[in-house]
């Protein structure tokens, strides 16, 4: 649904202060939750991604093991985080992207009645 998308947008906006509370989010999802239609939407959505995972290819295991020389030894140093830009929204890969999920349905939904 799309309060759901818009939701995720916001949850992700570069400003942490644009970013809905929990209470906020509790809000918005509460009255969601006794939508049967809502219920529909989401159980329709579980049965498509159950079917779509049992669909795809399994991958293959080429059995390569890795083996680390007996001498080899890792540090861990501290990184320097003082130079990073300011975070910004990505307005365009949302206008470019924004039906994305739909798309992934929509393909899902087609049925072969042949």
């Amino acid at each position: 649904p799309q309060f759901i998308v818009d939701l995720v947008k916001s949850c992700l906006d570069a400003n942490p202060l644009n970013r809905p509370t929990a209470k906020e989010i509790y809000e918005i999802f509460n009255p969601w939750s006794l939508s049967t239609e809502l219920r529909k939407q989401i159980s329709k959505t579980v049965e498509i991604n159950n079917n779509s995972s049992n669909n795809k290819i399994p991958s293959t295991n080429l059995g390569l093991s890795y083996k680390t020389h007996s001498e080899t030894f890792y540090a861990s140093r501290l990184l320097n985080f003082d130079n990073l830009p300011e975070p910004k929204n990505s307005d365009d890969y949302y206008e470019r992207n924004d039906n994305i999920i739909g798309m992934e349905i929509s393909e899902s939904l087609q049925i072969d009645i042949s």
